[in-house]
């Protein structure tokens, strides 16, 4: 250690550190990727966003202001998206994906829902209780993770993440509005996935729990389950059915808004982790063991597929009819449906 000055050893938060460039950043760990148009981006650790235009043959990695470990990412149009993770980070791109600037952190979120919620207490909302929560959260210093992000167009989009944190922006990024007042939530539960179709947006997350986006009211609706464990995950049909799944390869499905479900089976203990709508209405869900399983008739029964080599997937999307990229611990990989 010597000859190192204190300063080189000084800690630099993440959120003010950018990604180093490396050349293993599309192999290392991998949560999650996407389609922007034909190209593909996949979001890791460190602030990794790498990109692909040739089906992940080749991969560039893109700049970003931050190296907090990166989560999820939507892209609501080929050019438009964004990226959330640790520190409560919310990245924007306007270029597919290769350059993005930061607008919005845990260390902002913290001073703007405190200030949000003092205005609705001071116009007489029952908001007392959030704003004790916030408060509290920034005597400790806290920032909150997000866990997920969805936009319905380049314009309106939620980020949610841990203890009940949701943030709805209307004008694509540039303000974001606290609704951790505007969920069903009393146990302030994480939330750990958020996904919309023609149909409806959902929420997923602790202890069993789903919520649907009542979009009159503008407010998320609770909706009960007969499941008291995590979900980790939603896929959403064109026809407006819903599974979720989660912990111990549980996974369940409603065809009613959530009035009824169905219990599914998979035959694997494993944790599923993410899902995926192909073109066709085919569900492929793959899960924490390194299990990829497909449903040709709407859930009623999965199929193993077999991998060309396996590691732990924490995510997925659909490349074409039959081309699925799937995010992990290596990085990325291509496989092909039967």
């Amino acid at each position: 250690m010597a000859g190192l000055s204190s300063n080189s050893l000084a800690f630099v938060n993440p959120l003010d550190q950018a990604a180093m460039p490396s050349l293993l950043a599309s192999r290392g760990i991998i949560h999650a990727v996407t389609i922007a148009g034909e190209r593909i981006v996949a979001v890791g650790v460190r602030g990794h966003i790498v990109t692909s235009d040739d089906s992940a043959k080749t991969w560039k990695q893109s700049k970003v202001p931050v190296s907090s470990d990166l989560l999820a990412v939507s892209f609501p149009t080929p050019r438009k998206g964004w990226v959330v993770g640790h520190g409560g980070v919310v990245l924007h791109s306007d270029d597919g994906g290769s350059t993005w600037t930061r607008q919005f952190d845990g260390r902002q979120a913290g001073a703007l829902s405190v200030r949000y919620f003092e205005q609705l207490l001071a116009a007489g909302k029952p908001v007392e209780q959030v704003l004790q929560r916030e408060k509290s959260l920034i005597v400790e210093g806290e920032t909150q993770a997000l866990l997920d992000v969805y936009f319905e167009s380049e314009t309106h989009g939620f980020a949610v993440g841990t203890f009940n944190r949701i943030y709805r922006t209307i004008d694509g990024g540039k303000n974001w509005i606290p609704w951790m007042d505007r969920i069903e939530n009393p146990k302030d539960l994480h939330f750990y996935a958020i996904k919309g179709g023609r149909h409806g947006i959902y929420l997923a997350g602790e202890q069993g729990s789903v919520w649907r986006y009542d979009g009159m009211r503008e407010r998320f609706l609770a909706i009960p389950t007969p499941y008291s464990g995590t979900l980790f995950g939603i896929v959403i049909a064109e026809t407006g059915g819903v599974m979720v799944f989660g912990m111990r390869g549980s996974l369940f499905a409603t065809s009613d808004a959530g009035v009824t479900w169905a219990k599914l089976a998979t035959d694997s203990p494993a944790g599923i982790t993410s899902g995926a709508l192909l073109r066709d209405g085919s569900v492929v869900l793959v899960n924490q063991a390194g299990g990829i399983k497909l449903s040709r008739d709407g859930g009623k029964s999965f199929n193993a597929i077999k991998p060309a080599k396996v590691m732990p997937y924490f995510g997925i999307t659909p490349l074409g009819e039959r081309q699925i990229a799937l995010a992990g611990p290596e990085g990325i990989r291509i496989e092909l449906l039967p």
